[in-house]
Order: C-alpha cells, then structure tokens, then sequence
C-alpha cells in the first residue's frame, strides 16, 4: 500500500512511477545497443571477414559505433512518452532528439564515405598507377563529407521551424557582400582547381617556387603545403601558386651534378690520373647515378688543379645520392693520400 502510494506521488506533473518507467526505457536502449554492438562486433563482423565481397565488411565496421547512438536516440524517444510535458518542452525535446538523430546518421555517412574511399578507391587509383590517391581523393573525400554535413545542418534548421527557401533567398541576396569578403577564399580554391587541373606537381615531388625548395606534403583546395629543406612546413596560398613560376625537380628524369675538385700542386700526374680513377668507380658503382661520367683536368687555378666531374643522378632523393658520392670520393681520397687544395700563397726568395 504504501508503495503503491508512493509511485503515484507526483513531482512537475509526473508520477514516480512514469519516471521510473521513463528512466528504465533509457537504461534498456542503452543495453540493447550495447548488445547489438557486441553481436556486430564479435559475430557479424566474423562472419564478414569470411565472405568474397568486401562491402559488408565495410558497412559493418562503420555501423559499429553510431549503432549504439541511433539505439539511443529510438530509446529516449519511447521513453518520453511516458512523461506528460507542456507543449513547449515536448517540443523541444523531439525537435533535439531530431537533431541528435540526424547528427547519428551523418556521422554514419561520413564514416561510410571514409571507410569507402581507404577499401575501395585507394587500391583502384594505385592499380591505375596514377598518384591520384594522394592528390585529388582526399579534396574528393572531403567535399563529399562538406556536402554531407551542410545538408545535416539544413535538416537541422527545418526540424526546428526555420523557414529554408527564406535562408537561401537572404543568402542569394547577402551573396554579393559574402564574395567581396571572402574573395581571397574564392581565389585560392579557385587556384586549388587550376592545380587539380593542370598538375605541375603532386604529393611526393620536390618542387622549387619562388626561391622555395621542398617537397609537397599536401594540396588542399586553399592552400598547398611544402616541407622546405629545413624541415619546416611552408603554406602557399592556391591562388598564389597559380600565378608563381613552378619548376617541378623530380620531373626530370635524371639530375645533373657538376663537382670542382681541387687538388693540391704537388700532387704528380700518377696521382692526378688514381683521383680520375676512384671518382670514376665510385660514381659507376653506385646505383642511383648514370654510368661513365664526364671527368677531365679542367685548368690550372692559383692555388689548385682542377678535375671537373660532371655525372647524372637518376634516383628521385638526389640529395641523398650526391652526400653518399661526396663521403666516398672524401674517404677514398683520404686513402690514396690524395689532398685538397685550399688557398695558398707560396713566396721564393732570391739571393742577390
């Protein structure tokens, strides 16, 4: 009796016992979803791995987390039935409800929209051979994700009573002041097009523009970003790069590398010959160079014979290559007892 009395209390229009009813359905979505996860996870995520197609192993990794929030959400909205509220409240709380719904499947189609790209057309662009993968995907993978968050944002709005046909009229009229603001955005995805476009360069090539040299680790609609030979990550605007002289280094096939190596005066012509010898071994031994490179006694300086070596680097880390060819001709040298030259002034006295 006295519990009886007590669940038919009432509290802000309610009675104990449609909280308890409205907390309890809360509680048991939330284990249902936990539950339809574990099974997804554990049995139909198995089963998946076992088949040919590699669809529903994607659909399934990607329903595995938003299932537990769409469950919820289905939850919550049976649980409030059984709580009477004001007209505004209810209102209210369907309307968020809405909104967390369509947020759910958003994420759902953002995740499939990832999961599709990485399974799908990843592998297709590298089986073409075409370095799209890295370029133009990620732009694709992530205005797909825009359009489908800005379409979640213009549910969103109606579920909440906006007026949508008003919204894209103000904008249509505001659309004059909103370019003028933002015409330097405009020009730079405009420039991130003419890029995708003509293709001066992709991720991975090491390019030099206006005095900079790098290599390009990313190429977005505003901006391209270039880690330069110092480490750092340099941003060039789209719609600067657009109008720069581009010179792409790792388009040429091979890499001209001219060297000056000056010897000392007393080194005897056996010697000047061995010098010719190990340049030539070690650049014809090494396998990111061109073989029979050019080598010859350039011309007497002041203070050194000059050998001039000019060879080709055919490996895309030219810098790498040239170091390891510098390091063995020093070391090589050093064995021989063959000695660089460096600036010296030699008097001769003469007796009267």
């Amino acid at each position: 009796m006295l519990t009886a009395e007590i669940l038919t209390q009432q509290y802000f229009g309610n009675t104990v016992m449609q909280y308890l009813l409205f907390f309890a359905t809360i509680i048991l979505a939330a284990v249902i979803g936990k539950i339809v996860a574990f099974v997804i996870k554990n049995y139909l995520k198995r089963a998946a791995e076992k088949t040919k197609t590699k669809m529903d192993d994607v659909l399934i990794a990607t329903i595995e987390k938003p299932i537990i929030l769409i469950v919820l959400v289905f939850g919550i909205g049976i649980a409030l039935q059984f709580l009477t509220l004001a007209e505004v409240f209810s209102r209210f709380a369907h309307n968020l409800l809405n909104v967390v719904a369509i947020v759910a499947v958003a994420w759902f189609l953002v995740r499939i929209v990832d999961s599709f790209s990485e399974h799908f057309l990843k592998p297709f662009f590298k089986q073409t051979g075409t370095r799209l993968d890295d370029t133009l995907l990620p732009v694709i993978n992530k205005g797909i994700k825009y359009a489908i968050i800005a379409f979640a944002f213009i549910i969103i709005l109606s579920a909440f009573g906006y007026d949508i046909t008003a919204i894209v009229a103000g904008l249509g009229i505001g659309g004059l002041a909103i370019a003028f603001a933002a015409k330097e955005t405009i020009a730079d995805a405009f420039g991130g097009l003419s890029i995708f476009a003509s293709r001066p360069f992709v991720i991975g090539d090491w390019v030099k523009i206006n005095n900079i040299v790098g290599r390009v680790e990313d190429i977005g609609l505003r901006y391209t970003r270039i880690r330069n030979l110092d480490k750092r990550i340099v941003t060039i605007p789209n719609s600067k790069l657009a109008s720069s002289i581009i010179e792409n280094i790792s388009s040429a096939p091979k890499r001209r590398i001219v060297l000056d190596l000056g010897l000392t005066y007393n080194t005897g012509i056996r010697k000047f010959k061995k010098a010719k010898e190990i340049v030539r071994e070690i650049i014809n031994k090494h396998p990111g160079c061109e073989d029979e490179p050019i080598i010859t006694f350039s011309e007497f300086k002041d203070f050194s014979l000059n050998l001039k070596v000019i060879y080709y680097i055919k490996d895309k880390d030219w810098i790498r290559v040239r170091g390891e060819i510098n390091e063995a001709i020093k070391e090589e040298f050093e064995k021989a007892k063959i000695e660089f030259a460096f600036p010296t002034q030699t008097i001769y006295l003469e007796k009267a």
